[in-house]
């Protein structure tokens, strides 16, 4: 080995590693950032779908209610009143998916369901050296990525699991796979995960996240 080649490799091993974002906006793709700030859009337009299937809807209880003063604060308006309930920490929760509405681009399916809900299933928020993690645990298709604090809330970016899969794509290396959301309390010990235009169907993805 040439003293150039052993150099060059003392110089590549001196070089420190790139360290994960610290924020969300240094981590989210472009996309994602637009579906980000389109959040109340997507909510618009779900309900508007699912307007015929109001016994369904209302089944679903809190987690389907969209706050306008919390939109509001998403878009800086510092008169919002305070959320309700405090942000999840590490642990084990229990989690349901709820989709609404259904998107024209959306994969093509013979009669869309307007509103849908998985049964509830163990999920998980863990301490990594990078920040949270927050995972389901259920069947697919389900998601896995990093929290980010973002003031009342936090921001998901993370992938979607599908059936077969062990483990969980790594954020942006796949942009159909892209999971994008704001985590909000709506109570205590009551979460919601918003995903606006959640991949291939719907208007509007939930996870409905309890405690306990």
């Amino acid at each position: 080995m040439t003293r150039g080649v052993v150099l060059a490799l003392v110089l590549i091993a001196a070089q420190p590693a790139l360290a994960a974002p610290t924020s969300w906006q240094a981590a989210v793709t472009a996309p994602d950032r637009k579906r980000l700030a389109k959040l109340w859009e997507a909510w618009t337009r779900a309900l508007a779908d699912a307007n015929g299937a109001g016994q369904a809807v209302a089944a679903l209880g809190p987690a389907v209610v969209p706050d306008a003063a919390t939109m509001n604060r998403d878009a800086g308006d510092p008169t919002s009143p305070p959320v309700a309930g405090t942000l999840p920490g590490p642990g084990v929760y229990r989690c349901r998916t709820i989709t609404l509405g259904a998107r024209a681009d959306g994969v093509a399916r013979r009669k869309p369901t307007m509103v849908a809900a998985s049964a509830f299933a163990p999920c998980s928020i863990a301490t990594r050296r990078d920040g949270l993690w927050f995972e389901q645990a259920g069947p697919a298709p389900r998601l896995g990525g990093r929290l980010y604090a973002d003031g009342a809330r936090m921001v998901f970016l993370g992938t979607t699991v599908l059936a077969g899969e062990m483990g969980v794509m790594a954020y942006g290396a796949d942009p159909e796979r892209n999971a994008v959301g704001a985590l909000r309390a709506i109570g205590d010990g009551h979460w919601r995960l918003e995903l606006p235009w959640p991949n291939w169907q719907a208007n509007l993805g939930i996870v409905e996240s309890m405690a306990g």
